[in-house]
């Protein structure tokens, strides 16, 4: 360029006129002015007042680019200096276009310089702009590999993967991702600063484990060009590669553990699975070694094996894996929580016993009852534990437990049970009688220790029930009377639990025992009072109605005869007093009846009404004439009639003529008359 020339020769100019000076120094000076020109070229972009439309530029290798530098200051010329597609110097214009159609200049530095007006206030001739360019090229292929290793992997090992990406730049631009599956594992940059291609290697190193047999990985290169470049980033994907792991057998312990159970009458089979890869080879030995016939790994043992040792072998050709199992035999029992009879009302579990080793898929309970012995079940659990209240007709009941196994159900021995329970009795039997006196006994067994007995008497008709005895005997006296008939008597204990006793105890109660009293008859005097009247010409019925247990039956007597029956039809008055007679088992009762005459005297009493109406009636037509005679049939006048005045009509000549009336008030009609 032009003003960098005339920069040198006022360099040497100066070097000629300080020839006193020793070379070296001229040389250090002009070394001195040269690096301040570089210095002026390179760090004072900042300064110059170009400005470029875009400032920075990405480019794909051969294609074409365009740059404009413009500027709002007075200058001398303004140009590019490139390469390729420089544009020469123009004084006359603000805006210098730098443009090339075909770019494959991979270290190319476009700028832009301007000359300054020395008019200026600027200490220097001349300015520079240089324009950021990134040429990029796509990767020509990637591809993935397993480098000098062949064939599957063996489980523990670890192998490189190489991701291959040919003629890529920049390679500082250059993002490898790796991919096992779908998920990102590994991501790789690179910092060499080279422009031109280049042909790079990604290397990821794996373990290989047996979860990752049969997986895919793959690599993509990626360009991260920055916001000037493409979006999204140009990215070239390899073809997946799948991985096969080996790995030696491990054998299933979930479905063979080291403790198998055998019942009796039930086989067994062992099941041995094993996984590996390549696929293992199972076989079964006996403790002496011996190879035992199996059909795909099982073997089937039964009870007469018990005692034995058995082993499965699962080999492949990676490693050989083993297992022993030992055959015990097993059996179901069952016991109860508490030694000992059970007292009635209580809580008590049963518990089945199942070894720890065996899966039973449900417990079923079963319960046999006497006297016919029928067995019935009594709950289906997933648990092995059944709770029951035993009451007095559990007493000899027995229990069993089936376990419901994969091989079938297996049953435990019956195991009887004992119920004791408190009851009550009567010293009398058969109904009793109102106002006697009777006993109620208690019955407690002697192994429960009672503290004190509570005496409950229920009535009808609403059942209620009512405290009527604290005592520490276990007897009550008690007359009944007509109302406590059909009433229901229980007894409870209070008891006091000893060391083998549940402690949740508290009351032991017994059955309720129903009472039916007897009381004599007691006739309705409401219905049937003492004084009867009775009207002369009318029928009489007494209705006799008596209460009692057992119902009483009821009887009129007279003087010679006696009628049964309730209900006794009188016709004519009698003198004789009746007697009304309830009996039954218990006891008699009688009621006596006089029937007293009585006058009629309301056929008397209605003609006296009737004539009465009949007076008043005759009365009230007699005014109501009057009235209208006086008040609806008037008098008139023709006195002083004037025909002019339509006041009436007369007939004149054949035609009517208004004659003229007057109508009289009651007065005048007096008057006149």
């Amino acid at each position: 360029m032009q003003n960098r020339a005339l920069i040198l020769n006022a360099s040497f100019r100066i070097n000629e006129r300080r020839q006193t000076f020793q070379a070296t120094w001229c040389r250090f000076f002009v070394s001195l002015l040269y690096l301040l020109w570089v210095s002026l070229v390179a760090g004072t972009n900042d300064e110059c007042p170009v400005e470029l439309n875009p400032k920075r530029v990405v480019v794909r290798y051969g294609s074409s680019v365009s740059v404009n530098c413009s500027t709002t200051v007075s200058h001398k010329g303004i140009g590019w200096e490139a390469s390729e597609g420089s544009v020469p110097m123009k004084r006359d214009q603000n805006l210098s276009t730098w443009r090339v159609q075909s770019l494959r200049q991979w270290d190319i530095q476009p700028q832009c310089y301007m000359n300054f007006d020395r008019t200026g206030s600027h200490d220097r001739p001349q300015c520079e702009s240089v324009l950021p360019i990134t040429i990029y090229k796509t990767p020509d292929s990637v591809s993935i590999s397993t480098g000098d290793h062949t064939g599957p992997m063996t489980e523990g090992s670890t192998y490189e993967l190489h991701c291959d990406v040919v003629n890529v730049a920049p390679v500082q631009n250059l993002t490898v991702k790796w991919y096992k599956g779908e998920t990102l594992v590994h991501t790789e940059t690179f910092t060499d600063t080279t422009k031109f291609p280049v042909n790079n290697t990604s290397t990821l190193q794996i373990t290989a484990d047996r979860r990752d047999d049969g997986v895919q990985y793959r690599c993509e290169a990626e360009l991260e060009l920055g916001a000037e470049g493409p979006q999204p980033p140009p990215t070239v994907t390899s073809e997946r590669i799948n991985i096969t792991v080996y790995f030696n057998p491990i054998i299933n312990e979930a479905k063979l553990p080291s403790t198998v159970s055998v019942f009796r009458g039930y086989p067994k089979v062992l099941v041995c699975e094993a996984e590996g890869n390549p696929k293992p080879e199972i076989t079964w030995s006996d403790r002496n070694g011996h190879r035992l016939v199996t059909a795909d790994g099982n073997h089937t043992v039964s009870e007469f094996g018990v005692g034995d040792f058995y082993t499965c072998t699962a080999r492949n050709s990676v490693n050989t894996t083993t297992r022993q199992v030992f055959l015990e035999l097993q059996v179901i029992s069952i016991n109860l929580s508490h030694p000992g009879p059970l007292i009635e009302s209580n809580q008590y579990r049963l518990r089945c016993l199942i070894p720890n080793m065996v899966q039973a898929m449900s417990v079923k309970w079963y319960k046999r009852q006497r006297p016919n012995n029928q067995e019935t079940p009594c709950g289906i659990n997933q648990t092995t534990e059944l709770t029951i209240e035993p009451n007095r007709t559990d007493d000899g009941a027995q229990y069993r437990c089936e376990v419901e196994l994969n091989i079938g159900p297996t049953s435990s021995e019956n195991i009887s049970i004992q119920v004791i329970y408190i009851s009550i009795s009567l010293n009398h039997s058969g109904p009793l009688i109102e106002s006697h006196q009777y006993r109620l006994q208690c019955h407690i067994p002697d192994v429960i220790q009672a503290t004190s007995v509570k005496w409950y008497k229920r009535q009808r008709p609403n059942n209620q029930e009512t405290l009527c005895r604290i005592s520490e005997t276990p007897e009550l006296t008690f007359e009944p009377n007509r109302t406590d008939d059909g009433a229901q008597y229980r007894c409870e204990a209070e008891l006091n639990p000893g060391p083998s006793e549940p402690q949740q105890l508290k009351q032991l109660t017994s059955d309720l025992l129903s009472i039916t009293v007897h009381y004599k008859p007691t006739i309705n005097e409401t219905n049937l009072p003492t004084k009867v009247p009775m009207f002369r010409g009318y029928p009489l019925v007494l209705v006799c109605e008596a209460e009692g247990n057992p119902k009483p039956t009821v009887s009129w007597r007279l003087t010679n005869s006696e009628i049964n029956g309730g209900n006794l039809t009188i016709t004519e008055p009698i003198s004789q007093e009746l007697v009304c007679i309830a009996n039954n088992s218990v006891g008699v009762t009688s009621r006596n009846i006089t029937v007293v005459l009585k006058e009629d005297y309301l056929p008397l009493i209605a003609g006296l009404v009737a004539v009465t109406v009949l007076v008043i009636s005759v009365f009230f037509v007699f005014i109501y004439s009057i009235y209208y005679k006086t008040a609806k049939m008037g008098h008139y006048s023709l006195k002083d009639a004037k025909p002019s005045v339509p006041n009436g009509n007369i007939a004149q000549k054949g035609k009517d003529n208004p004659l003229p009336m007057k109508k009289l008030s009651q007065i005048d009609i007096l008057a006149l008359s």
